[in-house]
């Protein structure tokens, strides 16, 4: 007898975490590297889109068509404002001075944006989890920053998952739900 598989509908945010850690490193390793990244506005979007190549007879239409590219996008609004936050997100020069009780943030002239590992948690009303894996998140689409009298700061920002290579069950995205 087969069993029945529940439907669940999801509403709702939840909590996003960066952390530079290996891609094939173990949950243990993954979960002490993790740090949350605050508050979400907006709630968040991934997107797969893949790409494919038709191959068309004159007669006949499209006979075949081949998976050629794959892509990622995973988009969240963060809300609480840290600046170090936005090194996560750009090729940035961070640092805290204790003593003057500064921080400070240097972007611009720098080559290498980090690459993440980005997990997002979504809470289902039952309490089990659904969480997105990226293993390998750059942020390419830079930030914008909007200091609006009416409304909070929130930092866009727009992730593309980069391939891990020698991965055969996935090497952009998982998807884990607890049921």
């Amino acid at each position: 007898m087969a069993t029945v598989q529940e439907n669940t509908i999801l509403l709702g945010s939840g909590d996003l975490f960066l952390g530079q850690v290996d891609p094939n490193a173990t949950e243990q390793e993954i979960q002490t590297a993790l740090v949350n990244v605050g508050a979400i506005s907006g709630g968040a979007t991934l997107t797969y889109k893949p790409t494919f190549h038709d191959v068309e007879s004159a007669n006949r239409g499209t006979i075949m068509s081949f998976l050629t590219k794959e892509e990622v996008t995973f988009k969240s609004g963060i809300l609480t404002w840290n600046l170090e936050n936005l090194s996560k997100l750009s090729a940035a020069s961070y640092s805290e001075d204790t003593t003057a009780g500064t921080r400070r943030i240097g972007i611009g002239g720098l080559k290498n944006v980090p690459v993440n590992y980005l997990r997002f948690v979504h809470t289902k009303p039952d309490g089990k989890t659904l969480t997105v894996n990226i293993f390998r998140a750059q942020a390419q689409s830079g930030f914008e920053i909007t200091f609006d009298p009416e409304k909070e700061v929130v930092l866009d920002a727009e992730f593309k998952a980069l391939a891990v290579t020698g991965r055969n069950d996935g090497n952009l995205v998982e998807i884990i739900e607890e049921i």
